[in-house]
């Protein structure tokens, strides 16, 4: 499988697409989960970075004002079209096309579980842009047991268990730091997958389909927002203090941190 080939079969979540002034909490922690990861291991003094598969560019355009050095964010997705190029920072940039090498920092969020052949992917696509001791993060989605008709529909090939994310990057980059993110989250999807099963197995007629399978669908006030939010920080904090004790729990997604070989 070629470069162009691998790279225009990973259809990113452009479909979660959110509103500008109400982000679903799940956006607004899982942002702040992983700055909060960059910023332990210094990888927010990186000069250009590269957002691979970057949807609508919330977390990239939030990213900015945690980057005192940026001179450039590369957004990179095959799905924008011509209005979604345009930015309106200078040292923000979205392309559908491979970008030209030399990053110092690569991130890789939701994006494996979209690709048949994910290591072709890094080795062909990623692999080239960032020279060995760039810093890379990576998250998937978790748990194959918790793969549902929103993963489907999102065009999610797989949920990852944190083994299998880890073989995949490792031949790439270094792991410093991996763990999970969002365990409060593990109960209730494993619920809704319940029933979802039950209901096949009987022959129940599917919901109707409204398309508002992404991020982009919440409509939570602020008091709510507020709340879920908070349950969310504090899940993000403990998982992540248990996590660098070897006590990790399994989380809705997990992610790892390192540095290219």
């Amino acid at each position: 499988m070629g470069t162009r080939e691998t790279v225009a079969s990973a259809p990113m979540d452009l479909s979660e697409r959110g509103s500008a002034t109400a982000r679903h909490p799940w956006e607004i922690e899982r942002f702040r989960a992983y700055r909060n990861v960059l910023r332990d291991h210094g990888a927010l003094r990186a000069r250009r970075v590269l957002d691979v598969g970057a949807g609508d560019g919330w977390f990239s355009e939030s990213l900015l004002a945690e980057l005192p050095d940026v001179e450039q964010i590369v957004c990179w997705d095959i799905n924008y079209n011509e209005l979604e190029l345009a930015t309106d920072d200078p040292r923000l940039e979205r392309t559908t096309v491979a970008p030209a090498p030399g990053f110092d920092l690569v991130l890789v969020l939701d994006v494996l579980e979209h690709i048949d052949d994910p290591v072709t992917f890094i080795d062909e696509s990623l692999r080239p842009l960032a020279a060995p001791g760039t810093a890379v993060l990576v998250g998937v989605p978790a748990h194959p047991l918790l793969f549902s008709d929103h993963d489907r529909a999102l065009g999610h090939f797989r949920r990852y268990r944190p083994r299998d994310v880890l073989a995949q990057v490792g031949g790439w980059i270094d792991v410093v730091e991996h763990g999970p993110l969002f365990a409060t989250l593990v109960a209730p999807r494993a619920a809704s997958v319940a029933v979802e099963r039950i209901r096949s197995r009987a022959g129940a007629d599917a919901a109707p389909d409204t398309g508002d399978h992404g991020v982009g669908a919440w409509q939570g006030g602020p008091v709510l927002t507020r709340t879920i939010s908070g349950v969310l920080a504090a899940d993000a904090a403990a998982t992540r203090r248990l996590g660098r004790v070897g006590r990790r729990l399994p989380g809705l997604s997990h992610w790892a941190f390192g540095r290219v070989r």
